[in-house]
Formats: structure tokens, C-alpha cells, sequence
């Protein structure tokens, strides 16, 4: 539209048509009385309830209270909504100068930010945090969410959040945006939950991105490249993790994190207590003959921890460089043309394939990994077709067998 009259009915094209000036100007709703929007002269277009109190001169006295921006926080549905609840709340008696002073006191999406690190992420004391993930919290915190930190949680409409999950999806990948926006999710919930905000979860109805799942794993033909990297290795500790992690199928965190009272040499099993496993079960973990003997070797190193460490947990917590270096050596050794997108979580993922290729069930495959339902262990199903066609094609030559050795005894 080329002329915008000050008073027409919003819609999202006609006010998404509007361009900016070199003043400041106001227009008006003609289907919600007193919703207004202002264009400044920088381009931004924002929505106001604009009340008239009466018994303040002729005139009375005309007040503005922000409702938002558009089309960041408000759609125009919203916007009216929102008049529409103002009003009313504004016409029972209460000035705007109060609506607005009870709207600086709402919680912002720092308080929230707060609440959740405090009292469910890291807790009083970072020695001894709540959440194992609380450093992921703050990553996704810090890089995706702290810029809007000073804004009210109620200005984070559901138009607003989808805006902020596409664009982490676009610059940084539909996983981590997946993982933005069940962080947000969880700190509003806690805020309703916990501290009275009084508003609608903006994140609830957002659909996670399709995620494409990882199935990197070290197949037979790379495993002697693999061990012959790990072998080359100068750090003793970071080739034993990373050994026990191929020899148990344990997640990396529980390795590090390895007790020696949790082992019994004897009986070679290693019981992950509740307290420390990913699904809070106990899981007791067959310790094969090389797994043993790795763990003989580090006898004495340390009475309470099998890869003791100068951390606060005095135990291993990061072997990033280790692992690097071995999978650096990895990759020579197989002449690829880079580092491969290796995990060390992926030696998890190895460990169940080749049980799973050697014929092995997927429960009893998901019960040495610790999963606690079937659909975590389902992913590996399609690895089990070679050993399933390997007895079907021994079953039926054993069928077709008898079935000539019936026919020739009937000629």
C-alpha cells in the first residue's frame, strides 16, 4: 500500500507496508479501540494500549502502555488480545503508571535463567552440581539466550521463540536448536511451576527439529587401524579409556569416573551404582579377559579412582587430546584425507554394533548398555539382518535338504 491512513484496520501485510519517516507516527485500530501502534523514525513498529483517564482536566489524561514489537513479539491477533486484557483491566480502575510498575517487577528471562542454574542445573555448590549436563546449560545459556537476558518473560511470545529456534537452527545446526529450546522449555515450566510467572510457555508448542541420527562407528576393516593408533598413543591414560570403553561398551563419563571399589577382579564385574548411571539403575557391566587386564596394570596408580587426575573429582574428566592424537594417527594409518567425526561416545556405538553383527540380541545388547527401554537399543536393528540371513539361509538349505532326500526316496 502506497497511503496508510492513521486510523484502518490492522492486518500483517498493511502494517508490515508501513515505512518509516522522519518523525515519529502513531496509528490507530479501528476494530480494537484503544490499540495503537508507533513507527519510530529507525523503523521499529511497536504496539500500545493508549487509555484516556477521566477527572484529570477537560481533557482527562491520556496514558500509553507498551504491549510490544512488531512482528517480533506480537502478531496483530496478539496485540489485540492483549489490549483487549489491559482494557479491561485498566477500566476496573487501575492507572497504566501501576500496570507498568507491576510489569518492571515480572521475572525476566535472566531471573529465570537464575532460578533454573540454582535450583536445578548447578545448585549452591559447582563442586558438586545437580545436573552432570549443568556446563552444557550454561553453553546453550550464554551463547543463544543471554542476549535477550533484560527482557520480560512475557514478552517471549510463541512468535518470538519459533523466531529464536530458527535462526540457532539455521547458524548452528537443528541439534543444538533442538537442545535451546528443551532448555528454555524446562526454565519457564520451573519458573510457572516454581515461582508463580504467569504466563503461557512460548516454547511448549515448537516441534523439534528432525534430528538425523549418528551411526558412526569403527567397522572391522578400521578396528586393526584403530588399535594400532591407540598403541602409538604417548598418553597411557587416555589409550586405557579408551581401550575399557571399546572392551565394556560404558559411556566415557562412567570410564573416567571408574572406582575401584566398584570392581571385583575376581568375579571380573564392574557395578555402576544408581547415583552414578545416566538412567539411575544399577548396572553390572562383564569385565572381558583384556578389560581385566588393563585395569591389573593400573593397580596402584591411585586407591580410590582407576585414571586419577589433578581435577576437583580427582579423577580423568576430559581426554579430548588424547583422543584427538590417537584419532589424528587413526586417520594416517587409513590414508583419509582428514580427521574422521569421531566420537569418543561413538566407541559406545561400536561396541553394540559388533555385538549386535555377531548375533547378539538387541535386549541383551541393551542390557549391557544400560538402556532402560527397547526403542534406545531399536536403532541397532538393522545391523542384525547379516546374522538373521546367515541362519535363515542355513535353515532353509536344511529345509530344501530333506525336502530331496523326500523326493528321491519316493522314486
Amino acid at each position: 500500500m502506497t497511503e496508510v491512513s492513521t486510523k484502518f484496520k490492522f492486518t500483517k501485510s498493511d502494517l508490515a507496508a508501513i515505512e518509516k519517516t522522519n518523525k515519529r507516527v502513531w496509528y490507530r485500530d479501528t476494530q480494537t479501540v484503544g490499540l495503537a501502534m508507533c513507527v519510530t523514525p529507525a523503523g521499529s513498529k511497536t504496539f500500545y494500549v493508549i487509555h484516556r483517564v477521566a477527572g484529570m482536566g477537560r481533557k482527562g489524561n491520556t496514558e500509553f502502555l507498551r504491549l510490544g514489537s512488531f512482528p517480533d513479539d506480537l502478531t496483530v491477533e496478539r496485540a489485540r488480545e492483549a489490549a483487549r486484557r489491559q482494557l479491561k483491566t485498566l477500566n476496573s480502575g487501575e492507572s497504566v503508571r501501576a500496570a507498568v510498575s507491576a510489569k518492571k517487577d515480572e521475572l525476566s528471562v535472566g531471573d529465570l535463567w537464575e532460578q533454573w542454574k540454582t535450583e536445578r542445573s548447578v545448585g549452591p555448590n559447582p563442586d558438586q552440581p545437580i545436573k552432570r549436563s549443568w556446563k552444557k546449560d550454561q553453553r546453550l545459556y550464554d551463547c543463544h539466550l543471554k542476549d535477550r537476558a533484560k527482557r520480560r518473560a512475557s514478552e517471549i511470545t510463541t512468535t518470538l521463540a519459533s523466531r529464536i529456534f530458527h535462526d540457532v537452527t539455521v547458524a548452528s545446526g537443528p541439534v543444538e536448536a533442538n537442545h535451546v529450546k528443551r532448555l528454555a522449555r524446562a526454565m519457564w515450566n520451573h519458573a510457572v511451576q516454581r515461582h508463580g510467572l504467569a504466563v503461557q510457555n512460548p516454547w511448549t508448542t515448537i516441534k523439534d527439529n528432525h534430528e538425523r541420527s549418528r551411526e558412526e562407528w569403527v567397522t572391522p576393516a578400521q578396528m586393526p587401524a584403530l588399535f594400532k593408533a591407540i598403541d602409538s598413543s604417548v598418553d597411557r591414560d587416555a589409550a586405557d579409556m579408551i581401550r575399557l570403553c571399546l572392551f565394556t561398551g560404558a559411556r566415557s563419563g562412567n570410564v573416567k569416573a571408574m572406582r575401584w571399589d566398584a570392581i571385583d577382579l575376581d568375579t571380573a564385574i564392574w557395578t555402576i551404582g544408581s547415583a552414578h548411571h545416566k538412567n539411575k539403575t544399577i548396572n553390572s557391566i562383564p569385565l572381558a579377559p583384556p578389560a581385566v587386564e588393563i585395569l591389573r596394570l593400573r593397580i596402584g596408580l591411585n586407591d580410590e579412582w582407576v585414571f586419577p587426575a589433578a581435577t576437583k573429582s580427582g579423577h580423568m574428566m576430559d581426554a579430548r587430546k588424547g583422543w584427538l592424537a590417537i584419532l589424528t594417527a587413526f586417520s594416517s594409518e587409513l590414508k583419509l584425507p582428514g580427521v574422521p567425526d569421531l566420537r569418543i561416545h561413538d566407541l559406545r556405538h561400536t561396541t553394540a554394533s559388533w555385538l549386535v553383527t555377531q548375533g547378539v540380541s538387541l535386549p541383551m545388547v541393551g542390557k549391557l548398555l544400560g538402556h532402560t527401554t527397547s526403542v534406545t537399543t531399536a536403532k541397532y536393528a538393522h545391523l542384525a539382518i547379516d546374522p538373521i540371513r546367515e541362519v535363515l539361509n542355513r535353515t532353509t538349505a536344511a529345509m530344501g535338504a530333506i525336502a530331496n532326500k523326500e523326493s528321491v526316496s519316493h522314486e
